[in-house]
């Protein structure tokens, strides 16, 4: 996370607001809004942008019907004051030319959790998300070291805005119902990581 490089006025009381956000030049960074705060994130790798695009092939190929869509690295607006970007979303297929959308007819939100990004996907995100009333969240977490993948899904609790863990960080075949019944082969995503990966080893010998 790094600051703005540009020139803001001083926020209000609860911080910056999506009007700010909006205002900011399209300069080709990513930017986000979260608590008030203007988020200016690194470009992702290709790693990272891969995993992403992995995990919405396997949830859109599942998809029962045209009635939903998945996108990636898409804004979404919580309220006046949060408006994250998700590396994946299942949302309802009447947003597919909007953006931001509401979150609220987000089915599903994934982030695939970097260097940089750990902290704020695992536990800032997390509360947001579940404030906002999104009913599933996977976070994805590559390894750094190794081409290991490993998932974790997580279920509202309507009634306490909280998430509660369904599947821990596993790096075995994943299968839920949520937001439809779907199978992720984290075995075969980490034996095509590390395929990838090794040409990169090769390259610096």
């Amino acid at each position: 996370m790094t600051a703005v490089p540009i020139a803001l006025d001083r926020p209000g009381p609860h911080g910056y607001s999506t009007a700010d956000l909006h205002a900011l030049p399209d300069d080709g960074r990513r930017y986000e809004l979260i608590d008030g705060s203007i988020i200016v994130s690194p470009s992702a790798t290709i790693d990272h942008n891969t995993i992403a695009r992995w995990i919405a092939n396997l949830l859109e190929d599942s998809s029962p019907s045209d009635e939903y869509a998945v996108g990636t690295d898409q804004s979404t607006t919580v309220d006046d004051h949060n408006e994250p970007r998700p590396d994946g979303v299942v949302t309802r297929a009447q947003h597919l030319r909007r953006t931001p959308f509401p979150i609220t007819d987000a089915l599903l939100v994934v982030e695939v959790v970097s260097p940089t990004s750990a902290l704020r996907d695992t536990e800032t995100k997390r509360a947001l998300y579940a404030r906002a009333g999104v009913p599933a969240y996977w976070i994805v977490v590559p390894e750094e070291e190794k081409p290991t993948i490993a998932l974790a899904e997580l279920v509202l609790d309507p009634g306490a805005r909280q998430y509660r863990y369904v599947t821990h960080y596993t790096t075995e075949p994943f299968a839920t119902d949520q937001p439809w019944p779907v199978r992720v082969d984290l075995p075969g995503l980490t034996a095509r990581r590390g395929r990838l990966l090794s040409r990169t080893a090769d390259e610096r010998q």
